[in-house]
This record gives C-alpha cells, sequence and structure tokens, in this order.
C-alpha cells in the first residue's frame, strides 16, 4: 500500500511535469511561429517599399523622357508620313483620303536652309518686324547656281518661303480651329491665323536684304523670325505692290482687335553689368559667330539690341489657360532662360519690364537644345 502510495505520488508529478513541458514546447512554437511571421511580413513590406521606390524611380524617369521622347516619334512619324503623300502618283501617296490621290499634290525641294540664332521656338520672335536687329542668312544648296540669285541685292526686302519644319503636332491632325495665343482665348479657324500649325506646314516670312555672297552662296539677312535650321523651298523679291494701296493704309488693311493687342509687350528691358560683361566675353570668344562674330566691332551692340528686342515682346507662353509664368505677368523670384545662338539667357520679369541678370554657355550639340536642326558650326 505504501508502495503504490509513492508510485502514484510519482507518477502524479511526473503527469505534471510533462504537461508543464508540453505546454512550454506549445507556447514557445506559437511565439517562434508569430516572431516568424512578424519577420517575413517585415522583409517583405521592405521589399515592397524598395519595389514601389524602385517602379517611382522608374515612372520618374519616364515621365521625364516621355515629353522629349514624343516630339521626336511625331516629328519622325510625320516625316514618313510626308513621305508617302509625296511619293510618285500611282504610288501608295493618297494620305488621309483612301477614294483617289490629288492630282495637284506637289513635291517641294529645298533651295536652302536658315542660319538664325534662334535655336528654339520659345524666344523665336513671332514677326520678324519686331526685331529689325536679328541677323542671319539663307544658305543656298550647292545644286542651285549663284546667277539664279543675281540682281537680288538690288531689293531691300524679302519674302522667305519655308517649312514649319519644328513643328510637334502629327501630320494626320484634324483641328480646324485654334485659340491664337494673343486672342484672349477665342477659338478662329487656324486659315485665319498664322500659327505655324496648317494643312501643310509652309511658312511666309517678310525679312531685311543685307547683302549678298555669291562666293559662298549666302544671302545675310535682318529681322528675321525664322528658326535655325528652317528648310527654305523659295525667296522673293517684296515690292510696293504688296502692301495695299502702297502705303500703310487703315481703311484698305484691316486687322482684328487681338492682333493688335499690346498688352502683353513689357515696357522696359535691361542688362545688369554682369551679364552685359558676360554677353560681351561670350562675343570675343566667338560663341554667337557667325552672325555675331568678334570680327565685327558691330557684334555686340547688335546682339544686345537683337535681345531688347525679343525680350521686350516677352517670349514667355501666352495661352489663358496657364495661370503661372503666362507672358505679361510678374515672375517674382522666378527666373527664365531662352537659348541664343550658343549662349542662354536668364532673365526675370517685374512691373518695371524685364532684366537680363545672367548670361551663360550651353551645349550647342545637344539635342535637348535644338527643335529638329542642325548641329551649329
Amino acid at each position: 500500500h505504501l508502495f503504490r502510495m509513492v508510485v502514484g505520488k510519482t507518477n502524479s508529478a511526473s503527469n505534471k511535469d510533462a504537461t508543464s513541458v508540453a505546454i512550454a514546447v506549445t507556447l514557445t512554437s506559437v511565439i517562434c511561429g508569430v516572431v516568424a511571421t512578424w519577420v517575413t511580413l517585415r522583409i517583405s513590406n521592405k521589399r515592397h517599399d524598395e519595389e514601389m521606390e524602385s517602379e517611382s524611380k522608374e515612372w520618374e524617369r519616364r515621365r521625364q523622357e516621355e515629353r522629349k521622347g514624343r516630339i521626336r516619334a511625331e516629328q519622325k512619324l510625320r516625316s514618313l508620313l510626308n513621305e508617302k503623300k509625296h511619293a510618285p502618283l500611282g504610288e501608295s501617296n493618297d494620305v488621309g483620303n483612301s477614294n483617289s490621290a490629288d492630282p495637284y499634290a506637289m513635291r517641294l525641294s529645298t533651295i536652302g536652309t536658315i542660319v538664325s540664332p534662334y535655336t528654339k521656338r520659345m524666344g523665336t520672335p513671332r514677326q520678324g518686324a519686331l526685331v529689325p536687329n536679328s541677323r542671319g542668312f539663307v544658305q543656298f544648296n550647292s545644286s542651285l547656281s549663284p546667277e539664279a540669285v543675281d540682281g537680288i541685292a538690288e531689293y531691300s526686302h524679302l519674302w522667305v518661303i519655308f517649312q514649319f519644319h519644328a513643328n510637334t503636332s502629327l501630320a494626320t491632325s484634324k483641328k480646324t480651329k485654334i485659340r491664337p495665343p494673343r486672342g484672349g482665348g477665342r477659338k478662329v479657324g487656324m486659315l485665319a491665323t498664322r500659327s505655324p500649325h496648317r494643312p501643310n506646314a509652309l511658312g511666309l516670312s517678310l525679312v531685311t536684304i543685307d547683302r549678298w555672297e555669291p562666293s559662298t552662296r549666302r544671302l545675310y539677312i535682318k529681322a528675321l523670325d525664322l528658326v535655325h535650321g528652317t528648310p527654305v523651298y523659295d525667296v522673293k523679291p517684296y515690292v510696293h505692290w504688296d502692301i495695299p494701296g502702297n502705303v500703310y493704309d487703315t481703311t484698305l488693311l484691316k486687322l482684328p482687335d487681338w492682333v493688335e493687342n499690346k498688352e502683353d509687350v513689357l515696357p522696359n528691358v535691361e542688362f545688369t553689368d554682369v551679364a552685359e560683361a558676360s554677353l560681351l566675353k561670350f562675343v570675343e570668344q566667338n560663341r554667337l559667330a557667325p552672325l555675331y562674330s568678334s570680327k565685327d566691332k558691330t557684334s555686340l551692340q547688335a546682339a544686345k539690341q537683337t535681345l531688347l528686342e525679343i525680350l521686350a515682346q516677352d517670349p514667355r507662353t501666352s495661352h489663358k489657360g496657364v495661370s503661372k509664368n503666362r507672358r505679361g505677368s510678374v515672375s517674382g523670384s522666378e527666373t527664365y532662360r531662352i537659348l541664343f545662338c550658343k549662349v542662354e539667357i536668364e532673365f526675370s520679369v517685374s512691373e518695371q519690364g524685364a532684366t537680363v541678370i545672367a548670361v551663360h554657355p550651353y551645349n550647342a550639340d545637344s539635342p535637348d537644345n535644338l527643335d529638329n536642326a542642325p548641329k551649329q558650326s
């Protein structure tokens, strides 16, 4: 009986110890499982965060490249569409019309190219007459005999027929109405404006003849509003019959009110001493050559005057939908930049007008600094 009592107590103690051990083991397993799950979730969340950050950076990179890639793609597409459109009759040249080809379709060949200080559309004057001191030249092709231009120097002005080669809108666009930059938001037919976006990307510009150099096939011009690299199809002398009534007569020459709008013209433009000193340095370094060469004593004043004329017209955007940095507005502490030859002009706008605060050099060979134009020599 005593033995049984002792053995029973021993077994009871053993059972309690076993139960305690089992509970401890179970709790340990549960804790380990919870810890392992927590660690796994932490690692998973960290990886997810890293993947999200990496994906965010990738989308940011794509966003930065999107506009540049889109512009190049649209320009390439338009080039291919134009090639198709101008194919010989009988081939597939009926772009946008599957029924019949245009029997009067005309394939144009360039006779030359424009060399100007305006490498991008922003900063290019909307009209050449607004910047009479601007310089450029038509570089005629080697296939054009200089005899074809003989006698051009007897005229003072010239019409240039060219292509809006820096357009970014697709050639297949069906838009018929646009909002002119100075129209106050109103829509008008594209052919009732001088917009570069037209059924045929042809432009007509009036320039002043400076001189003709037969040996280099260069026709030097002034008062131009043409982007560097613009293809030229034809030039025609300007004669007095081009003006209604031979003189500017408001009863003969009618214009919409918005064309005469001058609310966005800046009252004054000036250079800081630092900016003018930088401009002089870059003229001496021939960063503005060949248009404003260091060999020409008038280059500094001519370049400065051209920039004053450009900025007086406020080259910032003028569309109504833009509330910030809009043409005619005050910039506050912000500054803006335009490209001119191989320098970058930094300016600010106040109620008194525009101030050129700095002139910087820039890489003229970078495609980001050229609107579909060849490299500057």
